[in-house]
């Protein structure tokens, strides 16, 4: 700055000159010209410093701006670089991710395909099901087969507790019998399902048709438990009591909630009503009942052998004396035998050392 300063300066008085010596004498002219001469040298001396000057602050200016261009350059490239790794981090671990949300989402769709197999044939087992129990026939070959699988579950294929499809003497023929020792008997058991009316009452819309089937369903319980009393119970040949098997758990749940009458008319008949959970519980008590019966009978005949073995411990300890006291006399007369025999050595041997003397001397 000082420089263009300083030319700026000498063009103004270059000027001033100028004008000096067009109102000036030749002589002084000259001399005018002279200083204005050796002006222009400096000025362009000082314009050549000034250019030198200035291309060197240029080169400055160059350089820095290619180092802060390189700088840029590397951070501007470092940067980048650390951009596209974690771009590619990030890429990567996406497409890892997704690739797992994809294998689970395939193996839950595969879980819910099966599903949807299994509801489909859980619907056409249910439909299955309705079927069979629409038919009172096959509901009660239905009732048969779980009450059977009950006995077997409990009794297991002992056939001497219990038989199935079991014939009394006077021609009915019961579902099961349980055989029971004195004087219990045999108790019967007969199964119903009565799934019709009770289905009505659970389908009726107004109270009137709910008592009407209500009515209808009690009623015909009544008469099953009545048929059971007159075939099942016999004096002399079963129990004094019956069951009334009943396969569904929610009609036994209805007769005992909402049935009061048909629950105290069973009493009196005595036809128990029981549901495959109840009939289990007392098939379990009356096979304790059994084993303890069992237990009681095998103790009386540990008992009568025990009193066997008390008999044969009697004579062994009399016989076993009888043998000591003649061990006990063998022994004494073994003793008195070894003492004898004890003198006898002796004797022989002073006998012998006797004649030996008399050889000697001789």
């Amino acid at each position: 700055m000082e420089i263009l300063f300083g030319i700026l300066l000498g063009a103004f008085l270059i000027l001033c000159i100028a004008f000096f010596l067009f109102r000036q004498s030749p002589k002084e002219t000259l001399r005018v010209k002279e200083v204005l001469m050796e002006n222009e040298k400096h000025q362009q001396e000082a314009l050549f410093q000034m250019q030198q000057s200035m291309q060197q602050q240029m080169q400055r200016l160059q350089l820095s701006m290619q180092r802060e261009l390189a700088q840029w350059k590397e951070a501007t490239s470092e940067h980048l670089y650390v951009m596209e790794k974690h771009v590619n981090t990030t890429v990567q671990h996406g497409y890892e991710n997704t690739s797992k949300v994809f294998s689970q989402m395939m193996e839950q769709m595969g879980k819910l395909d099966e599903g949807q197999r299994n509801l489909k044939e859980l619907s056409l087992s249910i439909n299955d099901i309705q079927r069979v129990l629409t038919d009172k026939k096959t509901r009660g070959i239905f009732g048969e087969i779980e009450l059977y699988s009950l006995l077997e579950t409990a009794m297991g294929v002992n056939t001497s507790r219990y038989a199935k499809q079991y014939k009394l003497s006077n021609g009915a023929i019961a579902d099961a019998v349980l055989f029971g020792k004195e004087p219990l008997h045999m108790i019967c058991i007969d199964s119903k399902f009565p799934l019709e009316n009770y289905n009505r009452i659970m389908a009726a819309q107004t109270k009137e048709e709910q008592q009407k089937y209500h009515t209808i369903f009690v009623n015909d319980v009544k008469k099953h438990i009545k048929a059971i009393a007159q075939k099942y119970i016999l004096p002399q040949e079963t129990a004094d009591f019956a069951y009334l098997f009943l396969p569904a758990e929610a009609v036994f749940a209805y007769l005992y909630a909402q049935c009061d009458e048909v629950v105290n008319y069973s009493y009196q008949e005595k036809v128990y009503m029981v549901s495959p959970t109840t009939l289990m519980a007392y098939i379990t008590a009356i096979k304790a009942i059994y084993l303890g019966v069992e237990r009681n009978e095998n103790l009386a005949q540990m008992q009568k052998e025990l009193q066997k073995l008390e008999m044969e411990f009697e004579r062994f300890a009399k016989r076993y004396q009888n043998v000591q006291s003649d061990f006990d006399k063998c022994y004494q007369d073994m003793r008195l035998l070894s003492i004898t025999a004890n003198k006898l050595h002796m004797r022989f041997q002073e006998i012998q050392a006797v004649e030996l003397t008399k050889k000697d001397t001789a």
